[in-house]
């Protein structure tokens, strides 16, 4: 009993969290109307669902009788299944759009197989009231999509444009890793997987609602003075110059700007050399100061 009401408590954080993210995204979405958003909301939603489903299975078995159970219990863990199946396709498609990289065969035929064994594991499951050999396997399906997905992100970080998605990226990647252990145990221990699940989802969305929050917060205060060309070429600024300029006013290191521009850390390391010696500034707060005065 302690156990169900400590998995319950788990689902209902992980589900207020995971609410508040969904509102921030879509609000998000409307103002940005960025691709990507719409497929994140999408994802979002299904493991909301998942949450959702994973509650209602504790609580059918705690509060209903055993006929009531068996078959809501059957009824609940098929949707499951299915909801965990259209994961398993979406997580390495999602990830695919973020790093702007097509999602083609083989990688297409190789996750909609997965997820179609994943289903028929499922339903095996249920047939047969938890085989460990069904359940185990589920979960390694789960595990391998999941990390196939992030060594993918951690291959192409370089390729997402946008410097706060690059460095929620890197967060889950690191949240991933530190999850290890415990996706481990619940191969070893599969009735004990659902406990996992709340874990994961609620650093997962704490993550991004500290990158929307943060996001809300910087466009709702009032914006500084953009620093433009005709205020740099008063110290004889290049345009080239005046690119590697703006991308530091963005707050990008030196190994962001060489990315952005496609040139070397040293080609960087020389433009802010000449940048430097012909405002006469020796830091950067100095060199956007002086170029944001009149």
């Amino acid at each position: 009993m302690l156990t169900q009401g400590l998995t319950i408590l788990l689902y209902m954080v992980a589900f207020a969290t995971g609410c508040m993210t969904l509102i921030l995204s879509v609000v998000y979405h409307v103002r940005e109307n960025i691709e990507w958003t719409k497929f994140f909301i999408i994802f979002h939603i299904s493991l909301l669902l998942l949450m959702v489903l994973q509650v209602m299975k504790v609580f059918v078995s705690l509060f209903f009788g055993p006929t009531v159970a068996m078959v809501t219990g059957i009824v609940i863990q098929g949707l499951l299944a299915a909801n965990v199946s259209f994961l398993i396709v979406f997580i390495p498609y999602f990830s695919s759009l973020n790093i702007a990289k097509p999602w083609r065969n083989p990688f297409i035929f190789i996750f909609f197989f997965l997820a179609s064994a994943y289903m028929a594991l499922s339903i095996l499951d249920i047939i047969f009231k938890g085989v460990w050999a069904f359940q185990a396997s589920m979960m390694i399906i789960f595990i391998f999509t999941l990390f196939f997905s992030i060594a993918d992100l951690m291959k192409n970080l370089k390729t997402i444009a946008d410097s706060g998605v690059r460095l929620v990226s890197k967060a889950i990647i690191i949240l991933s890793f530190v999850m290890m252990p415990l996706l481990v145990i619940n191969v070893i221990f599969p009735a004990y997987r659902h406990i996992s699940y709340p874990i994961y989802f609620t650093a997962f969305s704490i993550i991004i609602l500290v990158y929307l929050i943060n996001y809300f917060t910087r466009t709702s205060l009032p914006k500084e003075e953009e620093i433009s060309f005709e205020s740099a070429s008063r110290f004889n600024i290049s345009q080239r110059e005046f690119s590697v300029i703006k991308l530091i006013e963005a707050g990008m290191t030196n190994k962001e700007i060489g990315d952005e521009l496609s040139i070397s850390v040293n080609t960087v390391n020389n433009h802010i050399a000449n940048i430097f010696s012909k405002t006469q500034v020796r830091s950067r707060i100095d060199l956007l100061n002086i170029l944001k005065e009149v």
